[in-house]
């Protein structure tokens, strides 16, 4: 009877030594990286083309402008983009064959169902993020759509999103970060692809502590303009400064009502 209880104490100690071994081999599950990296929120610009009168100019040239890069995001590149937002509500499971952390989720995008492995592999203090896409309508199996980089503790990294499986060249790079308290974000999305807009890029910036909490400067390299835009996310007011369309270097604002008015 000792000798039994012997050998299952034992037992006891071998498992909780392999539990406590496994769950310290793990890596540290970094901070996933925030939506606004690959798809910032531009519905304040949301227009149908009907908006367009003389009083309101100035917030539809500045919707027209950000609408460029939201439908790129939104049409072109829907999937990848669709794909890490379904990721952000999982919960992750650490795959201790493979040493990553992966999400894993489904979705529809383009009229088409898609699978989506996230995974991260922790190295010291940063994360290499890959997106593994599949989808059995299109014969696609594991093509890595998005990758990245970031730190451990989600304060900045970098996105890399692909065209598609056909053609796998980079269509947009991005630099993003944010502050400890996550008042202040920055995105930078840069258009790799080649041809007329290749090179342009446009600046999101959120700062909860500004009146105009939230900004864009685009740069086109079609038009060969620079153009920057404030608004306030609220209360929807905001201003537009751009050379070549407005013919000077001054800002031209609009109020709650996206009305054009004088700026003060």
């Amino acid at each position: 009877m000792k000798k039994l209880l012997s050998i299952l104490l034992s037992l006891t100690v071998l498992f909780v030594s392999c539990d406590s071994t496994d769950e310290n081999s793990q890596d540290p599950k970094p901070v996933m990286p925030p939506e606004y990296s690959m798809a910032p929120d531009f519905d304040d610009f949301q227009t149908d083309g009907s908006q367009r009168n003389q009083t309101i100019e100035n917030w539809f040239y500045s919707a027209v402008n950000v609408g460029v890069y939201s439908a790129i995001l939104k049409g072109s590149l829907a999937i990848p983009v669709t794909a890490f937002k379904t990721t952000i509500s999982q919960e992750p499971f650490y795959d201790t064959d493979a040493g990553v952390w992966t999400w894993e989720s489904s979705f529809s995008a383009n009229s088409n169902d898609f699978s989506i492995r996230l995974t991260a592999d922790v190295e010291n203090d940063n994360a290499n993020w890959k997106g593994f896409i599949s989808s059995s309508s299109l014969n696609v199996e594991d093509f890595v759509w998005f990758e990245g980089q970031s730190n451990v503790n989600g304060n900045s990294g970098s996105w890399t999103l692909y065209e598609s499986p056909q053609n796998p060249s980079a269509w947009i790079s991005v630099e993003w970060s944010r502050n400890e308290d996550r008042t202040v974000a920055n995105a930078d999305f840069t258009i790799e692809k080649a041809g007329d807009l290749q090179g342009s890029y446009i600046n999101y910036n959120r700062n909860d502590n500004n009146d105009l909490n939230r900004s864009v400067e685009i740069s086109n390299t079609q038009s060969n303009d620079l153009i920057e835009i404030y608004w306030n996310s609220e209360l929807k007011f905001g201003r537009v400064k751009s050379p070549n369309h407005f013919g000077d270097s001054e800002f031209h604002c609009w109020d709650e009502n996206l009305q054009d008015v004088d700026c003060s």
